[in-house]
C-alpha cells in the first residue's frame, strides 16, 4: 500500500510540474495495474486464442483402457522368453497432441548372477544379448504398427487432427554392451491415417508407411 501511494504521489507531482499529458496516462495505467486489474487489450488465455476441439473424455478413457489392454496382451505374446515387460502399458490423453501409451521393457534380460551361477558375463554373451535386443526393436516396430492398424482404428474419440504415440522405455543394465542401443523407442501415427485405414481407403502397406519411428 505504501508503494502504491508513493507511486501515485510521484506521478501527481510530475503532472503538476510539467502539465504533460503523459503523466495522467501514467496514473490511468498504474492504478488498475496495482489493483491487479487488466484492460481489454490484456493477453487472453491460450484457450481463447485457439479453441481446442471438444472431446468425449468418458469415451476416450474407455478406449484408452481397451487399447492398452490390447497392447499388453499382444506384446507379451509376441516374444518368447527371455523377455520382460517391466511396466504394463498405460495410456493418457494430451489435449495439445493426442494419446500416448507408454511402457518399460527389457527385450532380452541378461543371465541372473547368483550364488549358484556367479560366472562373469563373457564378451560373446554380451554381444548376443545386444544383437537380440536390436532384432527385437525391429520386431516391436513391425508388431506395434500392426496392432495400431488392427485396434488403434477404434480410438474414435480422438480428434482427426491429433496423433497416437506408443513409447517403449528400453531397460539396459550398465554392464551391457549398449553401443547402438536406444533407451527409448517412439512409434507414432496420425489419427487421420487410422481413420483412412478403418474406412479401407488405404492398404495395410500404405498405412505402415505413415507410421514414424524415433529412437534415442
Amino acid at each position: 500500500m505504501k508503494r502504491f501511494i508513493l507511486m501515485i504521489g510521484l506521478i501527481a507531482v510530475l503532472q503538476f510540474a510539467t502539465g504533460n499529458a503523459w503523466a495522467q496516462q501514467g496514473v490511468d495505467r498504474a492504478v488498475p495495474a496495482m489493483r491487479g486489474e487488466t484492460s481489454g487489450a490484456a493477453v487472453r488465455p491460450a484457450a481463447d486464442v485457439a479453441e481446442q476441439p471438444k472431446v468425449d473424455l468418458v469415451a476416450m478413457r474407455n478406449q484408452l483402457q481397451l487399447f492398452q489392454e490390447y497392447l499388453n496382451r499382444n506384446l507379451q505374446a509376441t516374444f518368447e522368453n527371455p523377455f520382460v515387460l517391466l511396466q504394463d502399458v498405460k495410456g493418457t490423453y494430451l489435449p495439445q497432441f493426442g494419446v500416448v501409451f507408454h511402457m518399460e521393457a527389457n527385450l532380452h534380460p541378461l543371465r541372473i548372477l547368483s550364488m549358484f551361477d556367479f560366472k562373469p558375463y563373457t564378451p560373446e554373451e554380451l554381444r548376443m544379448v545386444r544383437d537380440s535386443k536390436l532384432e527385437r526393436i525391429r520386431q516391436i516396430k513391425a508388431r506395434v504398427s500392426d496392432l495400431l492398424l488392427e485396434q488403434g482404428t477404434e480410438l474414435s474419440a480422438l480428434p482427426a487432427a491429433q496423433n497416437v504415440a506408443v513409447v517403449v522405455h528400453l531397460f539396459n543394465l550398465p554392464n551391457e554392451q549398449t553401443d547402438g542401443l536406444p533407451s527409448q523407442l517412439v512409434i507414432e501415427v496420425g489419427r487421420g491415417a487410422l481413420a483412412e485405414a478403418k474406412a479401407r481407403k488405404v492398404t495395410a502397406q500404405d498405412f505402415r508407411k505413415q507410421v514414424t519411428f524415433l529412437e534415442f
